[in-house]
């Protein structure tokens, strides 16, 4: 997991300097627009995944009548299951690919958020472990493996820059100038479930109630927006779930990290509305049905185009070779054709009718 986030997180930290430097250098607006840009460059994913999900709901209902006549017979179950596939065209992994891509640069997202030391001030990871143990010395403690690590020594370097005397005066300075204000918000300070903050109302209790409230705007949205998300039971319970999730990790990271979660939040929200209104599950379903029967269609007229052109094909072969019959042979034959269309007229008492050439084609 490690691995993945460092891999990816190495160019996206060059993106999350650029918005850094855009935003004039302010953390808390550069991880607003990072949010952005990222969610720009993951849509076209997300449009195809929409797509692949829209595809699934017209297979829903093949799929469960297979299900109803062979799920007793494995065998005979997957033979319909991959003619089915085969018949319509369709790729049943093909819906995993861009969920599939999507996750690593989630992480790698996830890593530039969580290292602004790293990333953004270009500080090495080995001087940021040193830091890190002369902080501990101080008497601070780090959650071995966190993510808020780098965000919680912001915060140290700018309450006790003296202790950090050892380390390269201009990476002190760097960390002492990096701006994480947001309308005088300090973004490095974990959220206190408290009304009261340095004599004054907390402020900071906003950004894990709006994460967690946009997270439950979201859920809902979908459910009601797609109904093939519409589950009973135990999942609608671990969807709900999610919101207060939120809520309690608000409370337990510094307010970038949650700044950021309440971030996405919000621009998943309006990439729901987004597909709702231009890629509607349903409209889209109707849409593919149609446009799939319309494929089969061209593929049965193309199937019949091909036998006429066979028949013709076939026919100017007889005609060519009725041509080009010896006339002797061809004489012999209207005599048995005859001879066989009297017996029949005189047997079954049907009057008899010449023999043509076009009746020995």
């Amino acid at each position: 997991m490690q691995f993945i986030m460092t891999i990816f997180g190495w160019p996206l930290g060059f993106v999350m300097l650029g918005c850094y430097m855009l935003t004039g250098n302010n953390y808390a607006l550069a991880i607003a627009l990072f949010t952005v840009v990222t969610k720009l460059a993951l849509l076209p994913l997300s449009i195809k995944q929409q797509k692949e999900q829209a595809k699934m709901a017209i297979f829903q209902p093949k799929l469960q009548n297979i299900q109803k006549k062979y799920g007793n017979n494995k065998e005979r179950y997957n033979e319909e299951i991959q003619k089915l596939y085969t018949e319509e065209g369709y790729n049943p992994m093909s819906g995993c690919l861009p969920s599939l891509i999507q996750f690593p640069i989630l992480f790698g997202v996830i890593d530039v958020v969580y290292k602004p030391i790293y990333h953004i001030l270009r500080v090495s990871n080995s001087v940021i472990d040193e830091m890190v143990a002369i902080a501990e010395a101080a008497g601070h403690v780090f959650e071995r493996g966190s993510y808020y690590t780098q965000i919680n020594l912001l915060s140290i370097v700018k309450e006790n820059p003296e202790i950090f005397s050892s380390i390269d005066s201009e990476i002190v300075g760097k960390i002492l100038d990096f701006d994480m204000n947001l309308f005088g918000l300090d973004m490095g300070v974990v959220p206190e479930f408290t009304l009261m903050y340095e004599g004054g109302f907390n402020w900071y209790l906003l950004i894990p109630i709006l994460c967690g409230v946009f997270q439950l705007i979201q859920t809902i949205f979908m459910q009601k927006s797609n109904p093939s998300n519409q589950q009973a039971g135990g999942m609608n319970i671990m969807l709900y779930m999610m919101p207060l999730m939120s809520v309690y990790i608000g409370f337990i990271v510094p307010a970038a990290a949650g700044f950021y979660w309440t971030l996405s939040a919000v621009a998943q929200l309006i990439q729901a509305v987004f597909f709702h209104f231009f890629y509607n599950p349903k409209k889209m379903a109707a849409a593919m049905e149609a446009e799939m029967e319309a494929e089969k269609e061209a593929k049965r007229q193309k199937r019949i185009e091909a036998r006429e052109k066979l028949k013709e094909l076939q026919r100017e072969k007889n005609e060519k070779y009725a041509k080009s019959e010896d006339p002797s042979q061809k004489e012999l034959n209207r005599k048995k054709l005859a001879e066989a269309r009297k017996r029949d007229a005189e047997k079954y008492g049907e009057k008899y009718v010449d023999v043509t050439d076009e009746d020995l084609k």
